[in-house]
């Protein structure tokens, strides 16, 4: 038998040492587990958002609310003849009218943005039916789609929508009224802030936001490269700069800049969290190995008489370390992983992904918390000599 495969055996020797070292491990990367699996759910979606908003422009009236990074909503309209003009700018493709306005479901503190799509045509504002999740898309005027993102957070308060039934929704304002709706899908862009929406036909978010014939909420189009955005928005300021009413010419992925430094912040709280926890689960297992190793002096003490050498008995503890530190990690992951499922169901919000990744950062650490751990304890078994156990006898 290979000194390996008997130090991999001689691990399990001692139960109760061999439990304690395993739990020890297995708590620090289910801790591990869970936040980087929050941590990269969560900079997964921010990208996916910012990458949606690559290169996006949005022409608002000038004084918008939330600086125009809802495409209007709640601020009042601009011609739809600025189309024509915005068209012609270089490096722009892809410019669109939108029609918003605001909807409060019944029962709920926030407002969402409700955007307005054609449901025919070929046009750029044609619904995009292929970001439909569950459900349809409306087709009829008391039709709504909920965003994937809004959903969940509804769903979290308290508030669920089944597809297919119909809601009471407050339109807020000086002479607040309420509509009934009926929910007929989910829809997800991998864009937040649309995803934090509702969407319904043109012609009911008209009615909703009394948007008249001929006048938009907002403008958007798309610079045909990040190179040339600045030039891009330079140009559409300097055409609409003396009609009315004035616009503000806004880069939605720039308004969302503070918020990433928000979130990059929040990652590296997590990082230092889930470093106490590999720390914690390295400190557990040195505890556990040091103790094994001091209750087995005189079986060291006879290895060294049988013709052991010093670094056959450190190679020994530190695989039996390093052994338990992985199957503690593996069980760690599983646990990280029943706790993030719990999480996510009970508050039916997805945040975080757990994926091979993530898996192979927390076995890793868990295999050097055993490395780690093992270190002292191995170093204090090379000082057993045959000479000290009899002594000791």
């Amino acid at each position: 038998m290979s000194l390996l495969v008997f130090s991999i055996r001689n691990s399990f020797r001692k139960k109760t040492v061999a439990a304690l070292a395993v739990l020890g491990v297995a708590f620090g990367c289910a801790l591990v587990t869970f936040l980087f699996s929050v941590t990269v759910g969560m900079e997964r979606r921010a990208e996916s958002t910012f990458n949606n908003l690559s290169g996006q422009i949005t022409i608002t009236q000038k004084g918008s609310m939330f600086g125009g990074l809802f495409q209007g909503v709640g601020s009042s309209s601009i011609p739809e003849s600025y189309i024509d003009i915005i068209k012609d700018v270089p490096h722009v493709k892809n410019v669109a009218g939108q029609c918003t306005a605001i909807l409060r479901p019944a029962g709920a503190t926030l407002v969402a943005p409700l955007f307005g799509y054609e449901t025919s045509g070929t046009g750029a504002n044609k619904f995009p039916s292929q970001n439909i999740i569950e459900g349809a898309a409306p087709v009829n005027d008391d039709e709504i789609v909920i965003g994937k993102s809004l959903w969940e957070y509804l769903a979290a308060t308290g508030i669920s929508y089944e597809i297919g039934g119909a809601y009471t929704f407050e339109v807020p304002g000086g002479a607040s009224e309420a509509r009934i709706l009926k929910v007929t899908g989910i829809y997800r862009t991998g864009n937040e802030l649309q995803d934090g929406s509702a969407v319904a036909t043109e012609r009911l978010v008209r009615d909703i936001g009394h948007l008249q014939p001929g006048r938009l909420s907002a403008i958007s189009a798309q610079a045909s490269s990040m190179e040339y955005i600045e030039e891009a928005v330079q140009e559409i300021e300097r055409r609409l700069e003396r009609r009315t009413p004035g616009v503000q010419v806004v880069v939605p992925r720039e308004l969302l800049l503070p918020l990433k430094n928000i979130l990059h912040i929040l990652e590296q709280f997590f990082a230092a969290i889930s470093l106490a926890a590999v720390a914690a689960g390295s400190l557990l297992i040195m505890v556990v190995m040091l103790l094994s190793v001091i209750e087995r002096q005189c079986e060291f003490g006879i290895l060294k008489a049988l013709g052991w050498t010093p670094y056959n008995i450190a190679f020994m503890v530190m695989v039996e370390s390093i052994t338990l530190s992985i199957i503690g990690a593996v069980i760690g992951v599983a646990l990280g992983y029943g706790g993030l499922t719990a999480v996510k169901s009970y508050l039916s919000i997805d945040i975080g992904t757990l994926g091979l990744t993530v898996v192979a950062m927390v076995v890793a650490c868990g295999a050097l918390a055993g490395m780690a751990g093992g270190v002292y304890p191995a170093w204090r078994a090379n000082r057993a000599t045959p000479a000290e156990v009899m002594r000791g006898v």
